[in-house]
């Protein structure tokens, strides 16, 4: 037999269900922000043209990603802390980056490859973000958020490729010749 069986959830429960994916969309906004603050200053920093064009190219689509990030909340109802996540995601941002280069340093890496590592990692960091976010969704039964999330997820997968294929090419450089890139 294939029956089919609703259970129905009591607003209680849905009120903290809800309660939670808010806390993880903050998380969402918040490393999407690190990620996007990053991103526009290591522009500026990356001396190789055709790596700086595609992180422009990239920085486009990452403030549309924050822009969806900030969509999320309305779907369920609420509304994003924005001054209360720039903080945590320029904090963030800046903590990891200090941790980061003092490692890099220590293994020999200089110049602006770092920006590329560092990159990577936040990009990371965001992708898993809202890929979890689109887990909600399903997980909740929230069409919308599914919508969101799968094609920035999809787009953060391909800048995160891009970003590893630059950072891989130009390691060499970077711990070997002690050149920027």
């Amino acid at each position: 037999m294939n029956e089919v069986l609703l259970i129905e959830i009591d607003d209680k429960t849905i009120n903290k269900q809800l309660n939670e994916v808010e806390r993880w969309f903050e998380h969402v906004l918040t490393t999407q922000m690190a990620f996007e603050s990053q991103l526009k200053q290591s522009i500026a920093k990356i001396k190789e043209p055709h790596i700086r064009e595609a992180l422009v190219r990239m920085s486009s689509s990452t403030e549309q990603h924050t822009k969806t990030a900030e969509q999320l909340f309305q779907v369920i109802n609420r509304s994003a802390d924005e001054k209360k996540d720039k903080i945590l995601a320029i904090s963030s941002a800046t903590i990891e980056k200090g941790l980061m280069i003092f490692q890099e340093t220590l293994a020999g890496a200089v110049g602006s490859w770092r920006e590329l590592h560092h990159l990577l990692l936040l990009n990371q960091q965001a992708m898993g973000a809202f890929a979890v976010a689109e887990q909600l969704g399903l997980s909740l039964g929230i069409k919308e958020i599914v919508l969101l999330t799968f094609k920035v997820a999809h787009d953060k997968t391909m800048h995160q490729l891009l970003l590893q294929e630059y950072m891989l090419e130009m390691a060499p450089i970077s711990i070997l010749y002690k050149e920027s890139i």
